[in-house]
């Protein structure tokens, strides 16, 4: 995971799509039809709030969340602290989804390189029935993270 500024990133690469005869052929694969086995999971554990916790790396949701029933689990009065959400309407998979407010918080990804600490505001959701925190590509554009998925992870 890397961090390169606060700012939104860019992406600007220019590639030569007409030469494809280097592009090499990885021989690392799974046995046919089983290449939904090969994934693993991109939960890892994190410091939210100076607490352990479970958060969901997911660059596919457009914005990062948690249900109200597992926020309650790790901060009990949660809904006196929410800031305000006017008039935005979230959408899972063409459901609606009942936003409460939002979580500002802190968290800490542990790096025995360095610890990365930034702030992100979670959007509590009524309907969520999630049982972690969910990271989303906001903050992976906001902060220009990029997943690196290596044997050593």
């Amino acid at each position: 995971m890397e961090s390169y500024s606060h700012l939104p990133q860019l992406s600007n690469v220019q590639f030569d799509l007409s030469k494809i005869q280097d592009a090499q052929l990885r021989k690392t694969k799974p046995n046919r039809g089983k290449g939904y086995t090969a994934g693993n999971s991109c939960i890892t554990e994190v410091l939210i709030d100076n607490k352990p916790t479970k958060l969901l790396l997911d660059p596919g949701s457009p914005f990062s969340c948690v249900g109200k029933s597992f926020l309650k689990t790790c901060a009990p009065d949660f809904e006196d602290q929410l800031l305000p959400i006017d008039g935005i309407k979230f959408n899972y998979e063409s459901n609606l989804m009942k936003a409460l407010g939002i979580s500002d918080t802190t968290v800490i990804f542990p790096d025995i390189n360095g610890n990365l600490r930034i702030t992100v505001e979670f959007v509590a959701m009524e309907n969520c029935s999630s049982t972690h925190f969910i990271f989303g590509n906001d903050y992976f554009i906001m902060y220009g993270i990029d997943l690196h998925n290596n044997k050593d992870r």
